[in-house]
């Protein structure tokens, strides 16, 4: 049966940084789409959405309550973040930034908006802007994503205001999905949600790692541990992005053992050509090249990746993402490319090019490009943790993220075996496809919930 769907989502609701939550809903909403259910995205308004949309006004081209105009605006409001500016900034800058950005939010028109809606002094009233985009020239690859929705529910600072209420411990903020059957909150959200008897919230976890990643601040943790316990609170049912991250849970926050939960695992497209021949190498010509995608965070392990290479010089690595200040480390060998953020498709290519692409991390929830990488038919090299071989299974050659030596002899026997892993990886590709592909998560994430498995209440 056709679902109407609200999505409550950080990572494509307001400008983001495209991490793999914003991964995640992308491929469960072009899943959702392809099944036909009505889906509506709740979009953060500012005060630089405002501003854009009073400059499109000005030019009286249109009338003032112009459709066109709204959206226009809202895309390039959604569209504006520079995936590189980070890269140009300091560490005491970026903080300065922040702490400049919060207290500008929180003496906006918008917090003040969202405040008293909090506090149920402003009703709740649903703004929706109907997404028609025919009159739009042409969609940007990163905001294709968009085009699947049939309308926007537009909240005044809604996703700037609920960490500023969990820090000073105001009320959350509100929202009216009464008109909605899911309420789909892609992350823990500190939202309260009024809806109509038998709409249900469905809310994913993708880790805890805010709450055992020791590397993390203080401030990071309570501000993830506020957004949880709110969802938790509200939902129905939960979805995890692994099996891993499911038992964790339940080690952790066993006083919720008895909501329904099951695993959605995040999903990847299967449809590009099943290339046979080796790659061209992603770094130099004539080296083989490895790729390894990043973030600035200590347990991405990207260190002892780049020590390996030290003492591998015959092999080229291509450091995807923001790598923080990696680049300027002293003495970094000339086999190691930064090549910073890059766009969807050239991710693509270069982990196609590649001989093998190298997951180092110490923990995370699920590992996106290793997937990815599956489906291009690059090999996998990855830490010998429980969720990559949940993940990756006999597919990927394992070592220890804490032995500089170990990784070196992964990158060995990749090279030696490039031939046998890549006939491993095509052999199981219609598994893979079925596991992965994004055609399926919105049969995995709507269908019927198993039975709840109950801990027992001395443990």
């Amino acid at each position: 049966m056709k679902k109407n769907i609200l999505v409550v989502s950080e990572a494509l609701g307001e400008p983001n940084h495209k991490r793999g939550i914003f991964h995640f809903t992308r491929e469960l909403i072009r899943s959702l789409a392809a099944e036909g259910h009505e889906l509506t995205l709740l979009v953060e308004t500012t005060r630089r959405y405002r501003q854009m949309r009073r400059r499109e006004r000005r030019t009286r081209l249109f009338p003032e309550q112009s459709h066109n105009i709204e959206l226009l605006a809202l895309y390039r409001f959604l569209d504006e973040v520079d995936m590189n500016e980070p890269i140009t900034k300091s560490p005491l800058r970026r903080t300065i930034d922040w702490f400049r950005h919060r207290l500008s939010l929180s003496t906006s028109f918008e917090f003040a908006a969202c405040f008293l809606r909090a506090l149920g002094l402003l009703g709740l009233r649903a703004n929706l802007l109907e997404n028609k985009t025919a009159a739009l020239e042409y969609i940007p690859p990163d905001l294709r994503h968009l085009e699947l929705f049939s309308d926007f529910h537009l909240e005044s600072g809604f996703y700037s205001y609920q960490d500023t209420s969990a820090l000073l411990m105001l009320p959350p903020p509100r929202i009216d999905a009464r008109d909605y059957d899911v309420i789909l909150v892609d992350t823990p959200t500190r939202v309260a949600i009024k809806r109509k008897p038998g709409a249900k919230v469905i809310c994913v976890v993708h880790d805890l790692l805010p709450l055992t990643d020791l590397k993390l601040s203080d401030v990071a943790t309570r501000l993830f541990l506020s957004r949880l316990l709110t969802s938790l609170r509200q939902a129905d049912e939960l979805a995890f992005v692994s099996n891993y991250s499911r038992m964790r849970f339940r080690e952790l926050l066993p006083q919720f053992a008895h909501l329904p939960t099951r695993v959605v695992y995040p999903r990847t497209r299967f449809d590009a050509p099943d290339v046979l021949q080796l790659p061209a190498p992603a770094g130099r010509p004539g080296r083989p090249s490895f790729v390894v995608i990043v973030s600035n965070e200590p347990r991405k392990n990207l260190a002892a990746a780049i020590r390996a290479f030290r003492t591998m010089p015959q092999a080229d690595l291509v450091v995807i993402g923001y790598a923080g200040l990696a680049h300027r480390m002293k003495n970094l060998p000339p086999n190691i490319r930064f090549a910073g953020y890059v766009d969807e498709h050239e991710k693509a290519t270069l982990i196609a090019e590649a001989h093998g692409l190298i997951m180092p991390s110490f923990a995370e929830g699920f590992g996106v490009p290793i997937i990815e990488a599956l489906a291009a038919n690059t090999p996998v090299l990855c830490s010998d943790i429980p969720v990559f071989r949940e993940v990756a299974g006999e597919l990927a050659d394992y070592f220890d993220p804490f032995s500089t030596e170990s990784i070196c002899a992964s990158v060995t026997r990749v090279l030696t075996r490039q031939e046998e892993c890549r006939r491993k990886i095509r052999d199981r590709r219609g598994e893979l496809a079925e596991r992965f592909g994004y055609q399926t998560q919105a049969r995995d994430f709507l269908g019927h919930f198993a039975p709840v498995e109950r801990m027992q209440a001395a443990q």
